[in-house]
């Protein structure tokens, strides 16, 4: 049977062994917390004197803040400066349609009234 080159073997093997690096930033910031987490109720209720779970939870998340932020607004500004862009050349299409047919009708009321004298 042939055998798989010694290279793809390492290499499969060392994607499933190591794990990204962390940047150093994430490293000090959360150089504190325990490397391994319990979940007793003991734990919960110890929390008074440092910091509990759901703040070392969000700390992961807080670098995300601001550029989620900016890009949740940017989209928000573009989606309405679209919207009011079409609603004004939908105002102006429907604009021309009514001025175009008022047009027509006034043309026919004078050709109706040129005919009767």
């Amino acid at each position: 049977m042939l055998s798989r080159p010694a290279i793809l073997q390492r290499s499969a093997a060392s994607m499933f062994r190591s794990q990204p690096q962390l940047s150093h930033m994430y490293r000090a910031r959360n150089s504190l917390l325990p490397h391994s987490r319990t979940f007793t109720a003991s734990s919960r209720c110890n929390s008074s004197g440092g910091s509990s779970s759901l703040k070392d939870g969000l700390a992961a998340f807080r670098a995300f803040g601001r550029p989620f932020a900016k890009v949740f607004l940017g989209a928000i500004l573009t989606y309405q400066i679209l919207y009011w862009t079409w609603l004004k050349l939908e105002t102006d299409e429907s604009k021309l349609e009514k001025n175009g047919e008022i047009a027509n009708l006034e043309n026919k009321a004078r050709e109706l009234v040129s005919t009767r004298k």
